[in-house]
């Protein structure tokens, strides 16, 4: 049944790209993507050669063979004179051409066996002009900084290379890149080498591009090598980075290096978990299950365009969707099902980690915990990454009825990688992490901009689910002006089957003009929605969720029922918040309920 529904998502994907494939329009542009949204076409386009082939041969359908020769066509046109593909115009990245490599080595892998000589050697020049320039780029130091996924995504480019233009040269080169990286798994099994500019020295650990991109990458080297040892070093990472997968199958990357294109599903520009999940999935029963649990998510967050969207709500924030996610996925899901082990699945009753009522899990490379009830599951951030949540907030927030309840996002939306990510909807309000705020002489300093909270538990009484967290308020780093603010907090984290409190303790050593603690609560399409004195009331369909503040000296902002929105993830809330001005030396306690009625 997984098979035939990834099938058929691939299907899916490849009539929304031939949809949206210039025939007419541009002779420059003939045979590319047109994104409605970005109204360009992106330099990976060429990731979708591989699906369109995919869908040729299994569905025998004329169109997806045209539609893929088009392509093909567009993407010879586009190589420059050293092998490469610029990413997207006017950047002059073109690290990205390894992933063409990978597709186009797909395509005319299984071309090949399917039978399809006459298809496959039209692509044979494009890898051979392509191999040349990822041995300089990635192995001789052409480009001097690269994230790990370019490199361990290069190792398996240049294997494949190997074996298809019989160059044993190229198979030396992916070895030392591998053997080197693979130096990069930590002791929790966690991949660092995910870096954006600037990060902190401990900021390099991403989930989503790390199970999106480059486990899958390090499976299909040891696929291609038969190296045990390789192979073994990808299960072991792919299980840590499957304790991140919550149970509706949404991947937990709310605190990542490069959460700031995190989709709830994944990462924006990645790939996807499947390939990783189904090339091991002999190894572990729960790889399959988790492929399959992501993929329905996925399927959630598609578009009435048919489309992949930012996240669950995409359709309520934005007009129109970018095409990469379409294509990156699309090539994902084929990967997973021509190379899987779909033989292997025998076991219907494994689990994910977070099937489990754990109580309580702290990942210490992170410095971040997950907390497991009944009905709840949450994300306590502590990692520290530069414009994301952190300082022991909650940065997920999960509930068995409905859905995601809290969810955090960049502190201050940036456009990093300009092309990648949209413009904001309108004027930014602020993120939607949970967060504690101080005024002092204008200047702002927050919760989230503590980068080395203390979460504090007790080993022997992991089967409790309660947590605390220490930190103190300060200014945005890097900036010319540092407040000294004095502001210290705690937070008290007390988790059941039916509700979850968190009490904040605020100790304000100096006078501040202003305190507040705000909890942004996601509303899902359809929801009821009503401010209380307190808090407020959400209902959808059975469930209901109430969400309460106490404080004495706090009071709560009245607002007008208008939701703030997040691009990445595509979600949006309802921002409540407790405020406190004119504030004086002295510990202040403030206590926020959510309780399932």
């Amino acid at each position: 049944m997984a098979y035939t529904k990834m099938k058929q998502l691939v299907k899916q994907f490849c009539n929304t790209l031939i949809d949206h494939q210039v025939t007419d329009l541009l002779p420059s542009w003939k045979g590319g993507f047109a994104c409605p949204a970005c109204k360009s076409i992106h330099g990976r386009s060429g990731d979708a050669i591989f699906p369109l082939y995919f869908m040729a041969v299994e569905t025998g359908e004329l169109r997806y063979k045209q539609a893929a020769r088009l392509l093909v066509s567009y993407m010879k046109k586009r190589q420059l004179y050293d092998g490469s593909w610029l990413n997207d115009e006017p950047s002059d990245w073109k690290g990205t051409t390894v992933f063409q490599v990978l597709s186009l080595s797909h395509a005319y892998d299984y071309l090949l066996k399917a039978g399809e000589q006459k298809e496959a050697e039209p692509l044979l020049p494009m890898i051979e002009n392509a191999a040349e320039y990822l041995v300089w780029a990635f192995c001789k130091g052409g480009i001097p900084k690269n994230n790990i996924n370019y490199l361990i995504s290069s190792a398996a480019a240049l294997q494949w290379c190997s074996q298809i233009l019989q160059r044993t040269d190229y198979a030396e080169e992916a070895s030392k890149l591998m053997q080197t990286s693979l130096l990069r798994i930590n002791r929790d099994g966690f991949i660092v080498g995910e870096s954006k500019f600037p990060h902190a020295a401990g900021d390099q650990i991403d989930i989503g591009y790390n199970i999106d991109m480059t486990i899958g990458a390090i499976a299909e080297y040891a696929m291609l090598t038969g190296d045990q040892s390789v192979r073994a070093e990808a299960v072991r990472a792919l299980r840590a980075h499957m304790e991140m997968m919550y149970p509706d199958g949404s991947l937990d990357n709310s605190f990542g290096s490069r959460s700031y294109k995190w989709t709830m599903y994944g990462s924006k520009t990645a790939h996807g978990c499947q390939m990783a999940y189904m090339m091991l999935a002999d190894m572990d029963p729960a790889f399959a299950v988790a492929a399959e649990r992501n993929m329905d998510y996925l399927i959630s967050c598609i578009t009435k365009q048919g489309m992949v969207g930012y996240g669950p709500a995409h359709e309520q924030i934005f007009d129109e969707s970018c095409i990469h996610s379409t294509f990156n996925r699309a090539d994902s899901l084929a990967i997973a099902l021509v190379y899987g082990k779909w033989g292997a699945l025998t076991n219907q009753t494994a689990q994910l980690p977070s099937d489990n009522i754990f109580n309580f899990k702290y990942y210490p490379s992170l410095n971040s915990a997950h907390i497991r009830s009944q009905s709840w599951m949450g994300t306590i951030s502590g990692y520290g990454s530069i414009n994301a949540p952190t300082g022991g907030m909650m940065s997920y927030l999960w509930n068995e009825q409905l859905g995601a309840v809290q969810a955090g996002s960049a502190t201050v939306y940036k456009r990093i990688e300009i092309v990648n990510m949209p413009q904001y909807p309108g004027l930014f309000q602020g993120p939607t992490t949970p967060r504690i705020e101080a005024a002092i002489n204008g200047e702002v300093v927050s919760s989230l901009y503590e980068h080395q909270p203390a979460l504090l538990f007790h080993e022997q009484m992991k089967d409790q689910r309660n947590v605390r967290v220490t930190g103190k308020l300060k200014s945005v780093p890097l900036a010319v002006v540092q407040v000294e603010s004095q502001l210290f907090y705690t937070i008290d984290y007390e988790w059941s089957d039916k509700q979850i409190i968190k009490t904040y303790y605020i100790d304000v050593q100096i006078p501040v003009t202003e305190l507040s603690i705000t909890e942004p609560v996601i509303i899902p399409d359809h929801a009821e929605v009503k401010e209380t004195m307190s808090g407020m009331q959400l209902t959808k369909q059975a469930a209901a969720l109430i969400v309460s503040g106490t404080g004495e000296q706090f009071s709560k902002q009245t607002g007008n029922g208008e939701l703030i929105s997040s691009v990445f993830p595509a979600i949006q809330c309802l921002p409540l918040c407790w405020k406190m001005t004119n504030v004086n030396k002295g510990v202040y306690s403030f206590t926020i309920t959510f309780a399932m009625e």
